[in-house]
């Protein structure tokens, strides 16, 4: 069987037009989003007397309980005192601890305020909560 010969020209005109398609042409980034808010905490151990003897994955449950509805943090951050009770009671306060000071987003007040862990005596946590924006890729629609 033989074969058609093509003039050159044609020949690299046929491979420079499937090239571009083929060979590492710049892709248009993917549609974006808007963007949406991730909430980090941090939850440090302050003093807690029980902490040898207390259930920690209970106090850990009870800490991430308290703020997994927080979406958002007003003005980006939060920082305060969680202290939990003998008896079942949460106690929020400022950073020092005064219960009189300070301010805590809703979100941790839209819980409700008691845990299950079994302790002898107060258990203070330093929470801090920190909001950052994250860009969401649009869904590509066919």
């Amino acid at each position: 069987m033989k074969r058609a010969a093509l003039p050159l020209g044609i020949a690299l005109l046929a491979v420079y037009a499937i090239l571009p398609l083929g060979c590492g042409g710049s892709q248009p980034p993917p549609p974006q989003g808007p963007d949406i808010g991730v909430v980090d905490a941090t939850v440090v151990v302050e003093t807690c007397p029980d902490s040898k003897t207390m259930n920690a994955k209970a106090a850990h449950a009870a800490i991430q309980k308290l703020v997994e509805k927080c979406s958002t943090v007003p003005n980006g951050t939060a920082h305060f005192s969680t202290t939990l009770m003998p008896g079942g009671r949460i106690m929020l306060a400022s950073p020092s601890g005064n219960p009189a000071d300070g301010v805590v987003p809703t979100c941790v007040l839209s819980n409700q305020l008691t845990h299950r862990v079994y302790l002898r005596q107060p258990c203070k946590f330093d929470v801090k909560l920190e909001e950052r924006k994250v860009q969401q890729q649009a869904s590509a629609e066919p």
